[in-house]
């Protein structure tokens, strides 16, 4: 599941190269992919929950 989390989501230092970004909920002060989070916010919230804010922002 991290694989396709990792390929998922953008780091967010990938900011200028991934589009449109956003704050990721439930983590302060890490951006994600806005349009990754829309496509599968089920499996951002999985890796809030099981991972903690800082995987879930990073791999998710």
């Amino acid at each position: 599941m991290a694989a396709v989390g990792a390929a998922y989501f953008m780091w967010p230092w990938a900011a200028p190269a991934a589009g449109a970004m956003m704050k990721a909920p439930g983590a302060a002060g890490y951006v994600i992919s806005r349009a990754a989070f829309l496509a599968n916010p089920q499996l951002y919230f999985h890796l809030l929950r099981t991972a903690g804010a800082k995987a879930a922002s990073a791999v998710a």
